[in-house]
């Protein structure tokens, strides 16, 4: 998760309340009386000028806002809370007022132009101060009922998580992942709608039909055509997931029973091993296609070599310095909070933090295991991503499109999960066994976390914005939300729901207002890197078994991409960060990532009934 600039304004978005426990925000004035960003501004010659002043005002801005934030999600008190709402107010108001004369300029050249294209799209705030107020407590409100909400005592994490992660019991699984929705959603429902209708508001007095129609907006096309280009993808994906799901839904039937499922080809959705059946990685157990064969996992060996929290955010950064890229400045390791402290509350969600100035940090409870040491590479992509486009002006520091910086990371981890670069490493001793079965295993363990997100991360967007447009009202929430879960997931709720029922407020960005499409663009354009710099490389095999650990050649074809920030339409960006490979989002290199998984997952179902459609 990045959070690397103040912008959270941009979508209405006040996340001072995004914790494990919600502390009581206190409201504030939306103008503090002393603030200097309230006063009119001035007007300027030209939009040289006006940029000018745009961009260091907002780069002025940054630091406080962030560091307001950063202290209260890492010491959370209701003094640190109003701290917060106060930084952000006057980040909003400030950043208010420039909207409100970008109309008095045009740019002189596509530089001007672009930089004042960018800065229209950071409306979504309604103008009215009351209306803003109002929309931050709605959200304060929906995240605090969302971060409070329990299920007989046990917390969403780490009660909730582990029981759908490790519980084999259907029933069990079933109390957990209804009691998660009826302790969010029914509490919820009410405050959504009047969240939608605010937002909505300032989506249309920034010149939009609604606020998915802006959502659709930041990505250098016309929505219709951002909408074309994911269905497009989409389908490109659509086969391999459906032979993951036939064949997950196989060896779940064999595991719980026929009669627990039904004759539709849908899969109980409790029975996943997450709470939102978007990772299947937890029940690789009984997923796995060759029980007999070792699985890769470096967890015992990180144990046994006592790594630290710290050691593995250092073998991290030798893996991005092995490319090339400079060291993490040492006020990294001074200012992150990279373990869990013991004397207060924190946010233990991991997040990567840009506060200007290559001032970079990251806040994660780490623990030492293999999946916390690949979110320590996703995180310090991030963080790569942004010292590298720091030179350019504010309104350019950002990735080129929001699915960008989600990918960064992941691209370094699709070279670091290679069973070859763990030995290198020395967390892999001894022999790799080199064999298909033991490939198969490693695909379909990625595979579980990489393709089993797919339809979730295409869906969430999808219902809101059948929401913000109105297609969808209040009252069928619910029941097109469990339409598009059938559709694209290809699973079903483990009972109907009822009138009350909001089960999309049981995810953590519905409440807190996040644009989802951003994860479905990443997992998809993260093999494109790795297919466009590994042929750069000049791999020859399996793409699977490609790292680009220390060639410092295609390290820089990748830099490039990272200096070029939203400098330049996303298409190019994406021409230079996959060595001219690419110039769109394309799923084909997904696919051929996994070509082996999909040819033994095609065998696999030939026994199987394969009915979902």
């Amino acid at each position: 998760m990045l959070v690397s600039r103040g912008l959270w304004a941009v979508f209405g978005l006040l996340q001072v309340a995004s914790t494990a426990r919600a502390a009581s925000v206190p409201q504030v004035p939306l103008v503090l009386e002393t603030d200097e960003s309230s006063v009119p501004m001035k007007k300027f010659p030209n939009a040289r000028a006006f940029l000018r002043f745009v961009n260091h005002t907002l780069s002025e801005l940054e630091y406080p806002t962030n560091q307001a934030s950063w202290e209260y999600e890492t010491d959370i008190t209701d003094e640190h809370g109003q701290r917060a709402v106060e930084a952000q107010m006057v980040f909003n108001q400030a950043l208010q007022n420039i909207l409100n004369q970008i109309g008095d300029y045009h740019g002189s050249n596509d530089d001007e132009k672009r930089q004042l294209e960018l800065l229209s799209l950071m409306v979504g705030n309604p103008k009215d101060p009351e209306d803003q107020r109002v929309l931050s407590a709605i959200e304060a409100d929906m995240v605090s009922i969302y971060s409070t909400a329990n299920v007989d005592g046990l917390s969403l994490d780490p009660d909730l998580v582990k029981i759908m992660a490790y519980s084999r019991d259907y029933d069990e699984l079933k109390h957990a992942y209804l009691g998660w929705r009826n302790a969010t959603g029914p509490r919820m429902k009410g405050l959504y709608t009047a969240f939608i209708d605010l937002l909505n508001k300032g989506a249309r007095q920034g010149g939009f039909e609604d606020t998915g129609e802006l959502w659709r907006s930041q990505y250098d096309m016309k929505p219709k055509k951002f909408e074309k280009m994911i269905d497009k993808v989409w389908k490109q994906v659509l086969p391999l997931y459906r032979e993951l799901h036939c064949y997950t839904r196989a060896k779940l039937v064999e595991k719980y029973g026929a009669d627990r499922f039904g004759n539709d080809g849908l899969i109980p959705a409790h029975l996943l091993g997450n709470m939102w059946s978007q990772d299947w990685s937890t029940i690789f157990d009984i997923l796995v296609p060759f029980p007999d064969t070792k699985p890769i996992d470096v967890t015992k060996a990180l144990i046994e070599q006592n790594y630290s929290a710290e050691a593995m955010h250092r073998l991290s950064e030798s893996f991005y310095h092995s490319l090339g890229y400079d060291k993490l400045p040492q006020s990294f390791w001074e200012k992150s909070m990279l373990t869990k402290p013991s004397d207060r509350e924190v946010v233990c969600h991991a997040s990567a933090w840009d506060f200007g100035n290559n001032d970079l940090r990251i806040k994660m409870c780490t623990n030492v295991n293999q999946e916390d040491l690949f979110t320590v590479h996703h995180e310090q992509g991030h963080l790569y991503y942004d010292h590298y486009y720091r030179h350019l002006p504010y309104l350019y520091r950002s990735g080129a499109a929001d699915f960008f910086h989600e990918a960064i990371g992941d691209t370094a981890v699709l070279s670091v999960v290679v069973p070859k670069h763990l030995k290198e490493i020395g967390l892999i001793e001894g022999e790799i066994e080199d064999s298909w079965q033991q490939t198969i295993n490693y695909q379909m363990l990625v595979a579980l976390s990489k393709v089993a997100v797919l339809p979730w991360a295409f869906l969430v967007d999808k219902w809101r914005w059948q929401v913000m447009s109105g297609q969808v009202p209040p009252h069928k929430y619910q029941q097109e939300w469990d339409s598009l879960l059938e559709k694209y997931q290809g699973i079903k709720r483990p009972e109907p729901a009822d009138v009350d029922s909001f089960d999309p407020g049981a995810k953590y960005h519905i409440p807190a207002n996040t644009p989802y499409m951003r994860y479905f663009g990443a997992a998809v354009i993260q093999f494109q890197f790795h297919h466009g710099l590994c042929k750069a490389a000049g791999h020859k095999g399996p793409l699977h078994e490609c790292s680009i650990y220390k060639n410092k050649d295609v390290g820089k074809k990748f830099r490039h991409m990272l200096e070029i920030g939203s400098s330049q339409p996303w298409t190019k960006a994406v021409e230079a960060g996959s060595a001219g490979l690419y110039d769109t989002l394309d799923g084909s290199a997904l696919i051929k990532y996994f070509e082996p998984l999909l040819e033994y997952l095609k065998k696999a179902n030939k026994k199987n009934v394969c009915i979902w459609k």
